[in-house]
């Protein structure tokens, strides 16, 4: 079983809005992925809210294809995944509709692999990966075409206007992230001031 992570957020400015969650870009085969929102909760002035999550990686794919900062994405299947023994699996339109089928262990130990098969249509769909049953990047499909990604599971936090699912300006939002380091623990405390600066304690 993975370890479980939490960490508690608390909103000590004078804005309202939500407390956002993306992960590091993975490395991979391909370009132009997108980072979605892949967890975010709404937080009035003084509030605290706790966030927690484990280690668990997923296969996604959405019917989605709008990938422009601000579209929301709704996942459409979700299978759960690990860096070993289940890294791998297909992805095809069969029977009038796009599933994922034939997972499977494949290719190198930290690594998550998706054979998109030759029924699948360009650009049609959305396919990639996520953590605890969330999207956290996507590219659209490709007939053909092996897509390899490493996870990095580091986090960054944000405040602002986010769902999850959102799709992000990674650029925009860097500018004012915050990066969450878990170093030796599994729980973290991090405050946005009233200065809308970070402090983790």
């Amino acid at each position: 079983m993975s370890d479980k992570y939490t960490l508690t957020v608390k909103n000590d400015s004078t804005q309202t809005g939500s407390f956002c969650i993306y992960q590091e870009h993975p490395d991979t085969n391909v370009g132009n992925i997108t980072t979605l929102a892949w967890l975010a909760k709404a937080a009035h002035p003084t509030t605290r809210l706790e966030f927690a999550w484990e280690l668990d990686y997923d296969f996604v794919w959405a019917k989605t294809t709008e990938l422009r900062p601000g579209t929301v994405v709704k996942t459409s299947q979700a299978w759960q995944a690990n860096l070993s023994t289940r890294n791998q699996v297909d992805f095809d339109f069969t029977s009038e509709a796009y599933t994922f089928t034939n997972q499977s262990q494949g290719g190198y130990e930290g690594n998550l692999y998706i054979n998109q098969t030759q029924r699948v249509r360009t650009g049609e769909a959305s396919v990639g990966i996520g953590m605890s049953g969330k999207g956290s990047f996507l590219v659209k499909s490709q007939p053909n075409m092996k897509l390899v990604m490493t996870p990095k599971p580091t986090y960054w936090l944000v405040f602002g206007h986010f769902q999850e699912g959102e799709v992000l300006d990674i650029e925009k939002v860097t500018k004012s992230a915050c990066k969450l380091e878990f170093k030796g623990t599994t729980n973290m405390d991090v405050v946005l001031k009233s200065d809308n600066t970070w402090d983790i304690k």
